[in-house]
Order: structure tokens, then sequence, then C-alpha cells
């Protein structure tokens, strides 16, 4: 049985769709980054290991909605998550604006892309929960075409040879990896702030979304390393090389599906988080939704330059959000569970 939307809420199917896209994003243009520096077939056991780690992780979001308590019930909680929010935005859009800057148009700043993103950020967040889910579904299916594609372009090429050694790496490295990956998500917290906005079951979606994600990912992964093979880790991006590589007839580029999805991608994740972090807040005096959200994409903007332009990118970006990670998707929600008194419908949080 379907369940759809209804005024100021979304069905289970476009949390599906957010979450999936969100999870995907990071790993579009960051794999080399994420994975410590090279691009090995030991990336597959760490992706697969992240899994197990990620739902894990996990299941104090999953039973903090089962139980209804929401740590964003509390208003100081909140603000806190506002801010998580927003920093994930920020290092969202970097990452982008990196991309660009360096692949895309070597000749432009990186502070053009940022600010492109925020100003569409800003302006699309303003109109809410359900004008994002549905764009989600067009960027979905945009997402989905673009990895088929890839794929059948790239099977003729694809040497199982290129996968061997399959374990280049000790174990501590392969572990670390996982967590590293497993850190880069924040759909957790994504998934209590917008739990109440899904008219139904959220829980089904929200596990089917990163186990969708994940296996993409793998696959994804695996076509990069059975193309490219050791090459792979002399690329800065290697999914974009990838895509570069496959050609359909006389067409034989597919680069721009790799960059059509990916603007469309990083555009709905920033767009979501800055939502996420406006209605984060909760305040005595009601303030305007649009203006909560001027204020989360500043913060974000800012962020987003200082990150860029600074040498964090390549070197403790992908560990600089593993703290925030364990705070807010793990630590806060056990808290939660553990002193929360079971909400029965007296706490709303407050959404435009």
């Amino acid at each position: 049985m379907l369940t759809f939307s209804k005024k100021n809420k979304i069905a289970p199917i476009s949390i599906f769709y957010l979450l999936y896209i969100s999870r995907m994003v990071v790993t579009l243009t960051d794999i080399q980054s994420l994975s410590i520096g090279s691009v090995s077939t030991d990336v597959l056991i760490s992706l697969v290991l992240s899994l197990g780690i990620t739902v894990l992780l996990s299941l104090p979001a999953i039973f903090c909605c089962r139980f209804n308590k929401n740590p964003f019930d509390v208003k100081w909680v909140g603000f806190f998550y506002s801010l998580y929010f927003a920093f994930l935005a920020g290092v969202n859009i970097s990452r982008f604006s990196y991309f660009a800057s360096t692949t895309l148009n070597p000749d432009s700043k990186p502070f053009i892309f940022a600010l492109i993103i925020a100003v569409c950020a800003f302006y699309s967040a303003c109109f809410g929960v359900e004008a994002i889910a549905r764009f989600s579904s067009f960027a979905f299916i945009l997402l989905i075409l673009a990895v088929l594609a890839v794929f059948a372009c790239n099977i003729k090429s694809f040497d199982e040879i290129n996968l061997y050694p399959v374990i280049q790496s000790d174990r501590s490295d392969i572990i670390k990896k996982a967590f590293i990956f497993s850190s880069n998500t924040s759909e957790a917290a994504v998934f209590l702030c917008l739990n109440k906005k899904v008219n139904g079951n959220a829980i089904r979606p929200f596990v089917r979304a990163i186990s969708a994600a994940y296996l993409t990912i793998f696959v994804l992964v695996l076509f990069v390393m059975g193309v490219l093979g050791a090459g792979a880790s002399l690329q800065t991006f290697p999914i974009y090389t990838l895509f570069e590589m496959s050609k359909i007839g006389n067409y034989e580029r597919l680069d721009v599906l790799h960059i059509s999805f990916w603007i469309l991608g990083v555009f709905l994740k920033s767009v979501l988080l800055t939502y996420c972090s406006a209605i984060s807040v909760k305040t005595e005096r009601k303030i305007k939704h649009s203006y909560k959200c001027l204020v989360s994409i500043v913060f974000t903007f800012a962020l987003s330059l200082y990150l860029t332009q600074s040498t964090v990118y390549e070197t403790v970006l992908p560990n600089i959000i593993m703290l925030p990670f364990l705070i807010f998707c793990v630590i806060i929600p056990i808290c939660t569970l553990i002193f929360k008194k079971r909400n029965l419908g007296d706490e709303l949080v407050e959404i435009m």
C-alpha cells in the first residue's frame, strides 16, 4: 500500500530518495580522500564493514524513532544540531567547490561555486520539505540512469586481473577506512530531524536508503578498480575518470552525466541540510523560517570558504567530521533513549 505525502508532510519514498542521494554525494568525487590517499580493492572490504558499522551506529536513532523519543524536542539540543547541519553543509559545498575549481574549470575560484550553491540552497530551503522531496525524485532518477549508463559502457573494459591482489593494506588500515566511510554519513541525524515529517513509517526507507546507497557505491568502486586498476590511486577523482572513459556510440564522454547528477546531488543535500538546520532551532519568539535559513547559509558559506582555501581539505577533513558524527548521530541519541521521557505528543518539533 502506497503512502502519499500530505500538507507539510512527505511520503516514505521521499525520505528514501533524500537519504540515498545524501549518502551517495559523499562518495561521488571524494572516494580517494575518504580511503586515506589510495584506492585499492581492499576499499571494497572497508565498504562492506562500513555498511555494518553504519547500520549498527544508526540503531540509537532508529530506537529513538520507534520509542517516540526525539532529541530535537529539547530546545538547546536542537540548537547544537542546527550548527551540526550547517557545518555538514559547509563541508558538502567545499568538496564540490574543490572538485569544480580543480577539475571542471581550473581557472575559476572556489568561492564562485560555493556562492552559487549557497544562494540556490537558501532560496530552495525556504520553500519547505515538500518542495525538497519533489525535487529528490527527479535527482534520484537521473542518478540511477547515470550509474547504469557508466556500468553498461565499461563492462567490456572490466578486467578481473585489476582486482588483484585483493588485500593490499593491513587489517588496521581496512578498519580505519571503514570507520572513515561510516563517519562521513549524516543520515541518522537527518532521519531524526525529519521522521515526524514523514507520512508513514520512516524507519524502513531509512534502512533501505543506507543499504541501497552502499550497494551502489560498492559496485562503482568495483568498476573503478576493474577498469582503472592501480591507476585509480593516481586520479584525484577516480569515479569522475571512470565516467570520462565511458562511451556510447559516437558520444565518447559521459562525464557530463557525472557532473550533472553531482551538481543536482550536492545542491539537494545542501538544501536538505540548510532546511534541517533552520527547523532544528526552536525559540520562544517565533522567527520566520526564511530568516533561520539565511543565518544557517551564511555560516555554511563562510565555513565552505575556509575549508576550500586551506590545507584542511586534503589533510584532516576526513578526520575532523568523525567526532561530530559520533556526538550527534550516536551519543546524543543514546542519551535521549536513556534519559528522556517518552514523547506523548505534547512536545512536537515546531516546523514551518
